[in-house]
């Protein structure tokens, strides 16, 4: 699993991460925006600019968890910038808090940037060749030279950063069996412990959100705890490091703004800018350049989680850094040297003739080789897009990319889809709508709430014999009642009805409305004259019939009473005749 990952079901197709990239290391695939690994130098811009917040950081606090249920030591390599990472009376009380965790030792990542901010020095004294050279704690910044600037890594500094250092020192000091975990604003920390040169050197990497969130799990509220010291610590210079400059300032290089050698850059941008300039030979007259991913530096990372701004942290940190310093409560210089274990040889030549071998670091090209669209194949992209000259590529940025040319190499790499782009997009829907309403064969007029008509269908031009563009901008009075426009505005509900309209002959199954939120009025009107013709014309006939069925019935009842009559008076005749008979008949027999 990568360090970063998109939660797809809350990614909704608004390119934000791909605006905010600065090497646009986002794949669109059906909408959703997904993380490209080879690409991405972990700067977690993304995280923070995200909406939905759908991009996700890997969780590492499980490995952590299961470290800490097991034999070996466990030991934390605090960032620098923990000091401004949480509001806390003091930052002792994280210290406490973690210790309450479970972590054995817990000490400050400072000591490991004084050796590296030492290093730097040492190496810039060495250097063969005097060109500038570009500092090397910044995971994001070696990541960016090594996939983006290859050409550029002979200007990295070959050090390892103040992690590697501080977790290589703590091992040696507590054993090579205790386990280092490092806690920090940084994403790219976590890609940085997993390469293979580091392996062993760091069991895992814990974000400041990773941490308080595995507090609020503990119910440890640090701000209620006791503050404790760390186990190790570093200089007050070093806890600088978090900051622009810090680097800088701990290994005793000038940071004066009108320094000439010595520049710090933050921000992604920036640092490209600074490196292609460098890459195209140019002589910047520079002997060292910091630079750091995070505007304003590590106390920016993208995992911090104190919710105060970037000088209200600068602030805390500067003022612990000065009360440190004046009540001397955190350890000394000479505690420091001690804690490096470089005096007593222990690594390596002391710094000054040669480096360590263990400070140095290697670096790789790590350069996708991109296949190059021609300019014909772009012309192709661009043409499916509606974009077949110059003059129709806006370059206004909404899909993401800088210009609608690099949006079109994007589409070529498969890393982008042509339906990222709005306006086409937002066309292609009116088009699509004028296509609809204009052949349909319902009539449709909108007019705005002071019934003026704002658009006309050919089908309701055809209906109410007149031409839009003579009634644009016309009082719907002049076409038709408007009572039935104004009860569907004033009341914001669908008004369905029939409507005969003599003067124009017609008879109309109308639906008018409001949509939400605007003041227009839609009416759609379908014409019913020949279906209400036909039914009259059916229900006259029902009539006719109706009226002759019963002419039949009243006459057939009238034949149907004289037949009685008739065949009433008969049978009585024939009673009184057989009566008669049967009298006779007797009267014989008596005889």
């Amino acid at each position: 699993m990568g360090v970063l990952t998109t939660i797809e079901t809350e990614c909704r197709d608004c390119y934000k991460c791909v605006r905010g990239c600065p090497v646009k290391a986002i794949r669109v695939n059906t909408g959703h925006a997904q993380i490209w690994e080879e690409q991405c130098i972990l700067d977690g811009h993304c995280i923070g600019i995200c909406p939905r917040q759908a991009k996700r950081v890997r969780d590492d606090l499980p490995t952590v968890q299961a470290l800490l249920t097991g034999e070996e030591a466990v030991a934390v390599s605090l960032a620098p910038s923990y000091v401004c990472a949480f509001d806390l009376p003091d930052p002792g009380c994280l210290v406490t808090a973690l210790r309450k965790l479970g972590f054995k030792y817990v000490s400050e990542t400072a000591v490991g940037a004084d050796l590296v901010a030492v290093a730097h020095a040492a190496y810039l004294r060495e250097r063969p060749k005097k060109e500038p050279r570009i500092t090397s704690s910044c995971p994001t910044i070696v990541n960016l030279i090594e996939k983006h600037y290859p050409e550029a890594i002979p200007y990295l500094v070959p050090v390892i950063s103040p992690m590697v250092a501080h977790a290589r020192l703590l091992r040696s000091r507590y054993g090579p069996e205790v386990k280092v975990v490092f806690i920090g604003p940084c994403v790219a920390k976590k890609a940085e412990a997993e390469e293979a040169q580091f392996a062993g050197d760091i069991a895992a990497v814990l974000t400041f959100a990773e941490l308080e969130k595995w507090l609020k799990q503990e119910n440890i509220n640090p701000a209620e705890l006791p503050p404790e010291r760390c186990d190790t610590f570093g200089s007050n210079w070093a806890r600088l490091f978090p900051l622009a400059g810090g680097l800088l300032r701990t290994a005793g290089l000038s940071t004066d703004m009108l320094a000439e050698q010595m520049a710090t850059v933050t921000g992604v941008d920036e640092c490209k800018s600074l490196i292609s300039h460098l890459c195209k030979g140019n002589d910047l007259a520079l002997d060292l350049i910091e630079m750091l991913a995070c505007e304003g530096g590590c106390i920016d990372g993208p995992c911090m989680v104190d919710s105060a701004g970037s000088i209200a942290r600068r602030q805390r940190m500067i003022r612990y850094v000065k009360s440190a310093a004046s009540s001397r409560a955190l350890g000394t210089e000479d505690d420091i040297d001690a804690d490096h274990g470089l005096e007593s040889g222990d690594g390596g030549d002391e710094i000054g003739g040669s480096l360590p071998t263990w400070l140095f670091r290697t670096y790789t090209d790590k350069k996708l080789r991109l296949p190059e669209p021609s300019e014909e194949e772009l012309r192709e992209i661009l043409a499916a897009i509606g974009k077949r000259a110059p003059t129709d590529e806006l370059n206004c940025g909404a899909c993401g990319y800088d210009s609608c040319r690099d949006k079109a190499r994007a589409v070529y790499l498969g890393v982008a889809e042509s339906e990222m782009c709005m306006p086409y997009m937002r066309a292609k829907a009116e088009s699509l709508a004028d296509v609809i309403i204009t052949s349909t064969p319902n009539g449709i007029i909108v007019a705005d709430d002071r019934m003026s008509i704002l658009a006309l269908n050919p089908a309701a031009e055809s209906m109410f014999g007149c031409r839009a563009i003579d009634y644009l901008h016309q009082p719907l009075a002049k076409l038709m009642p408007t009572d039935s426009f104004s009860r569907a505005l004033q009341h914001r509900r669908l008004i369905k009805e029939s409507r005969e309209y003599p003067e124009y002959g017609l008879i109309l199954q109308q639906y008018i409305f409001t949509p939400e939120d605007q003041d227009v009025v839609i009416g759609i009107f379908t014409d019913i004259t020949a279906e209400k013709r036909q039914q009259a014309e059916l229900d006259r006939l029902k009539a006719t019939t109706l009226e002759r069925a019963q002419e039949v019935i009243n006459r057939q009842m009238r034949v149907a009473q004289e037949i009685a009559g008739l065949l009433g008076e008969t049978t009585a005749e024939t009673k009184v005749l057989l009566s008669q008979l049967m009298r006779l008949i007797q009267d014989g027999d008596n005889q």
